[in-house]
């Protein structure tokens, strides 16, 4: 490994340290909120027919843009390969939403490749216990190909032994070397079969060298492994069509609020800090018009369904949807709740402005998606007194200081 690739695999080191720390704050980090009064002009139609859209899609946050995705600092070709002979095998699944499915690839990525074992095809498994094949959902092809040369890939078989005797274990998310060896290897050596189940700790371990060797794999795992089948993928490329189409720009701002998640009373401020865990639909729509979004703007929100609960935003901007509005009577019949999770997911990453109402892992990936893709207008919506659109990106993208960077050269 040259120097460029130890430099990076150390980067990459830190990149998961500093995941770890995101997913277990409850606030923006580094994205400030200040109680101060919102501009009372806002509301008058003269001045708001004044404020140029261009503060809204034009933004120069600083950060240098590219004209397309960005190149990882590794390939299936210059990293170390697996062991040639597998001696057992690792099964997983993929549980909770796509933000969750990236992270548990990536964590069982880097075990597989540490045992020497054959990774097995994941089931998913829905919010109530449903089961569904990999294939149902990503594209199993695509998957073993990017795997190719990292570690085997196995279908998973059916009737399935593999459940038979398996030694289940939970593991924190981004286990390392020593901590793999301690605790997953001897179960391994003397069973030849593991489960891994993946969680997620409220603090970051921090036992352990650095892995030089290892962690590229994880940066491949995230942003190659996981492609969704062909005709998910047709579909969801429809439904961003079907949104554009609601603009003259071909634009939209997407914007993660779940209101059956954070209702009204859970966002908390803290003054002694100055920083707000979540925004409501208020201050959203506050927000939005202090920076200049005009009333025709296309909005989409991660949100359930339309109802009476969003009138805070849709009195304002009208052309604001939900998957109620934008999917056509088939597609809901067709769409399970993991289906619908994918749409939000895959509209956040590739909407021309992203909107985070509440921090967390969902967030965090979409903005590690939208850089990998360039695509860094990343905007929170803290109550600062700026009217412009840059003053409020994401700290993670104007100091750089998402652990997506790390997995990218220039």
């Amino acid at each position: 490994m040259d120097v460029r690739q130890v430099m990076a695999a150390v980067l990459t080191f830190s990149m998961f340290v500093m995941l770890g720390n995101m997913i277990k704050r409850d606030h923006f980090d580094g994205d400030v909120l200040l109680n101060v009064p919102v501009a009372s002009n806002v509301n008058d139609e003269q001045d708001y027919n004044k404020m140029s859209r261009h503060s809204l899609y034009q933004l120069n946050s600083g950060v240098p843009k590219k004209d397309g995705p960005l190149r990882l600092c590794w390939n299936n070709s210059s990293m170390p390969k697996g062991r040639e002979e597998s001696k057992g095998v690792v099964t997983f699944s993929l549980t909770d939403g796509p933000e969750y499915h990236i992270a548990q690839v990536a964590n069982v990525v880097l075990i597989a490749k540490h045992l020497g074992a054959t990774l097995v095809l994941p089931e998913i498994i829905g919010s109530k216990g449903e089961k569904r094949d990999f294939e149902e959902i990503y594209d199993a092809e695509k998957f073993m190909t990017s795997m190719s040369g990292i570690v085997r890939v196995e279908r998973r078989k059916r009737p399935t032994t593999l459940t038979e005797k398996l030694v289940s274990i939970k593991v924190p998310y981004n286990a390392k070397r020593d901590y793999i060896a301690r605790n997953i290897e001897p179960l391994f050596k003397a069973t030849q079969k593991v489960r891994v189940i993946t969680y997620f700790p409220s603090a970051t371990m921090k036992d352990g060298k650095v892995d030089n060797d290892m962690n590229p794999y994880s940066c491949w795992a995230t942003f190659k492994a996981l492609r969704l089948k062909p005709e998910l993928q047709e579909i969801l490329d429809s439904i961003t069509k079907r949104l554009r189409s609601h603009d003259s720009h071909q634009e939209f701002v997407a914007i993660d609020y779940k209101g059956e998640m954070l209702g009204t009373t859970t966002c908390r401020s803290n003054a002694n800090k100055g920083m707000k865990n979540c925004y409501n639909l208020f201050e959203i729509a506050q927000f939005l018009q202090r920076i200049g979004s005009p009333r025709d703007a296309t909005i989409y929100l991660t949100h359930s369904k339309t109802d009476h609960s969003l009138s805070p935003i849709k009195d304002i901007y009208p052309k604001t949807f939900t998957k109620d509005d934008i999917m056509e009577k088939a597609e809901k019949a067709k769409f399970s709740k993991l289906e619908q999770e994918i749409i939000d997911f895959h509209l956040c990453t590739v909407s021309d402005v992203f909107v985070p109402a509440k921090s967390g892992l969902f967030y965090s990936n979409v903005i590690g998606h939208r850089i990998a893709a360039s695509r860094t207008d990343v905007l929170v919506p803290a109550q600062i007194t700026s009217a412009l659109a840059q003053d409020h990106i994401s700290s993670y993208i104007s100091k750089r200081s998402h652990p997506a960077y790390a997995c990218f050269c220039h």
